[in-house]
């Protein structure tokens, strides 16, 4: 499925290509994924490439489809198309996709996996513990106030809450212990909240985000007027330098691929943590990967065929190679 690809150039011939946007899915975040899907769909459609929408809840159309294009751009959110299930049913047909393999999603996707990895990499992240059934009640009581708690999957901050004082959110905990059986506790840093893209092998400038609610819930990355943004951060050469740094050290140690998103506090000293990085991050109109290619010089047509031409020049290479 290459021949969209010129064998003796590494620019691609997009005009002789045809590619297909996934979105939508059977996850619950399924409408976020849609919103980011149309705007893909329609950037490509812009740009004067030859594109359509394929929905993977429709599984018969789905596995038809897929084998009528060049390509895949995956913009599928949450369970199904972050957590590494997809790509691997791809991978295992040779259907040529952008993004991260199945195991580079395997580790983002999974909040403990990824808190392991940071560890190992020796990057910088909140404390944390993870509570289940049998101790939550100890666990959280003991864990020092504030703290979040999250859902170990997942994304939009679905689930995600705030704890100031244990025995007024006890209710809560256990509620969400009944519906996730898992849940993340990890401390709370206060300072700035920043996000780092990374566009192929690009670091994109670094975003700072100023909820106006108690902290960047889903209401406040999904609803216009809820978040100020900040783009490129007011801050120092040497920090900014530093946090593109982590970025970097986090997409390439976990194997990501194209592009992602990695999430971080600053405290009042200045030194980052990582909350998360995200594999597929958000392509709607109040994304903030959008944002920073933006101020990079980069439209979203541009940001759109970029991904493309990373996958298809990693493909050109393993090509190559065998």
């Amino acid at each position: 499925m290459l021949q969209g690809l010129n064998s003796n150039r590494k620019s691609i011939l997009f005009p002789k290509i045809k590619v297909a946007v996934l979105r939508g899915g059977s996850s619950a975040e399924r409408r976020i994924s849609l919103r980011s899907g149309r705007a893909v769909y329609r950037a490509l459609k812009r740009s004067g490439i030859a594109v359509v929408n394929i929905d993977p809840a429709n599984r018969e159309q789905f596995h038809k489809r897929i084998h009528e294009v060049d390509i895949l751009f995956v913009a599928l959110h949450g369970a199904g198309g972050e957590d590494g299930s997809l790509q691997k049913v791809l991978e295992k047909k040779g259907i040529l996709y952008a993004g991260s393999c199945s195991r580079g999603c395997r580790k983002s996707f999974n909040k403990l996996i990824s808190k392991r990895y940071f560890e190992k990499l020796g990057i910088p992240t909140p404390s944390y513990t993870v509570i289940q059934r049998s101790d939550w009640q100890r666990k959280a009581a003991a864990f020092p106030t504030p703290y979040f708690v999250k859902p170990l999957d997942g994304g939009s901050s679905q689930g995600v809450f705030l704890v100031e004082d244990f025995e007024k959110s006890a209710e809560k905990i256990k509620r969400s212990i009944l519906r996730y059986k898992k849940l993340l506790i990890e401390k709370k840093i206060s300072g700035r909240e920043i996000t780092a893209g990374i566009l192929g092998h690009k670091k994109l400038p670094i975003v700072e985000i100023k909820p106006t609610r108690a902290f960047y819930d889903y209401k406040a990355k999904y609803t216009a007027g809820q978040t100020l943004y900040e783009v490129p951060a007011a801050l120092s050469p040497q920090i900014a330098s530093k946090v593109q740094k982590i970025a970097w050290r986090v997409h390439q140690g976990l194997g990501l691929k194209d592009f992602s998103r990695v999430d971080l506090m600053l405290d009042a000293q200045n030194r980052p943590y990582v909350l998360e990085v995200n594999t597929i991050p958000g392509l709607t109109e109040l994304s903030l990967l959008p944002k920073a290619a933006r101020a990079a010089g980069i439209s979203f047509e541009k940001l759109c065929i970029c991904v493309l031409e990373s996958a298809f020049q990693r493909a050109f290479k393993n090509k190559k190679k065998v």
